[in-house]
């Protein structure tokens, strides 16, 4: 009786069962097709299995823009006089939202809480321990340690979250910035040279904190400078445009992005190396115009050796400007590309950014006279100069999408 019962109701359960399945695939088609049609502007393939993302020369949100609201000032003096910041460089933005900052002059890291006020100063000019020469860069990890990179003692000292002095290391080889920051580990550029000073191979390795080497990424591109050699002296120049690489990191996300500034090429990494991602999309180089050839030789007006001075007005001037100027990733894991687009309005230089969603699909274009430095839970940070004064404010906006 129960197995004649359930072998005669079987069709029926079927047809509901399908009939259930096709309201539903009716239902949720639309939400799933709008979410596929709204990134349909772009091809993606893979290949060796890298997802490679073939974007149009159009953003998926034209008409998107960003706009930067100030809602914090750090300035150079408080309202009785007193300086606050001589010479600062601002360096970090910790989850908590407290701001660090270096003192370039006194080489002490100065620590704003997020209402703006002075909290404490850690370190000291010198070469003892927890004292620094030359800082360069500096990161907090999730646990609060702060990361000190130290140039010219070739050094990374660390300290807890008090600013308690707890051990440092020293390089080897020249390490430049964190690429990506970790709980025990940072990842850097490294700079290895290699005869005369003008010979150089870039790597990208993770370090932990005790200066051991985890792994090589690879070797990257570097910049050459010009070389001009008179008599038995040589003299090195930064070219007008070189080729370079650039990187930039998630570590909320653990990925890692790099790009040759001279092609619109972008690889996604994550932290074991593995290369997961390839985004592009066509783009025309900016023209370097004679303008910007009449600038660059401003920058050696004051060279006093005719010879060096002839070697730079006789040097050939690049036709186009590199693509990619720089790359900065936000809060949302957007990846913010710099291009050498600008444009003039209303008395502003405008610059242009490429904006990449965490997918790899480009999502907007924006303009602004704002550059963005530092992302941190929806707010951007930047350091400005006062036309003024001279001294330099740390800046805090809200980012605000329309």
């Amino acid at each position: 009786m129960l197995r004649r019962k359930k072998g005669k109701s079987y069709p029926l359960l079927m047809k509901r069962t399908s009939s259930l399945m096709f309201v539903l695939l009716v239902l949720f088609w639309p939400a799933c097709n709008k979410g596929q049609k709204s990134k349909s502007n772009a091809s993606v393939e893979f290949i060796d299995g890298v997802e490679c993302i073939h974007n149009t020369g159009t953003a998926l949100h034209p008409d998107k823009t960003v706009t930067f609201v100030e809602d914090l000032s750090i300035s150079g003096e408080d309202k009785d006089g007193n300086i606050i910041l001589y010479e600062p460089m601002l360096s970090f933005v910790d989850d908590n939202e407290n701001i660090y900052i270096i003192e370039i002059k006194d080489q002490v890291i100065k620590v704003f809480g997020p209402d703006g006020k002075y909290i404490k100063t850690i370190g000291a000019k010198g070469s003892g321990p927890g004292e620094f020469q030359t800082m360069t860069y500096l990161a907090v990890t999730k646990d609060g340690k702060l990361v000190v990179m130290d140039q010219t003692s070739r050094r990374t000292s660390l300290f807890d979250s008090s600013g308690r002095f707890l051990k440092s290391f020293h390089w080897q080889t020249y390490y430049s910035g964190f690429i990506m920051i970790k709980s025990s580990s940072y990842i850097t550029s490294e700079f290895i040279y290699s005869g005369d000073r003008q010979f150089r191979n870039l790597f990208v390795k993770e370090v932990d904190f005790n200066g051991k080497e985890i792994r090589s990424y690879g070797e990257f591109t570097t910049s050459e400078p010009k070389i001009i050699r008179q008599g038995k002296y040589t003299t090195y120049f930064s070219l007008p445009v070189s080729t370079d690489s650039i990187f930039a990191g998630d570590p909320d996300r653990g990925l890692f992005y790099h790009c040759v500034n001279n092609k619109y090429i972008i690889d996604v990494y994550d932290t074991s190396g593995k290369l997961l991602r390839k985004i592009d999309r066509p783009y025309e180089p900016v023209p370097f115009t004679d303008k910007d050839a009449k600038a660059y030789r401003a920058r050696f007006g004051d060279l006093t050796n005719d010879f060096l001075r002839k070697a730079i007005e006789e040097m050939e001037m690049p036709k186009v400007k590199s693509v990619v100027e720089r790359m900065y990733v936000d809060d949302k894991g957007n990846l913010w590309i710099r291009t050498n687009e600008i444009k003039e309005e209303e008395d502003k230089i405008l610059t242009a950014f490429d904006i990449f969603d965490s997918d790899g699909y480009y999502f907007a274009k924006v303009w602004t006279a704002i550059i963005p430095y530092i992302f941190k839970k929806g707010k951007m940070y930047r350091m400005d100069t006062d036309q003024d004064t001279g001294y330099q404010s740390l800046k805090r906006y809200k980012v605000i999408w329309k």
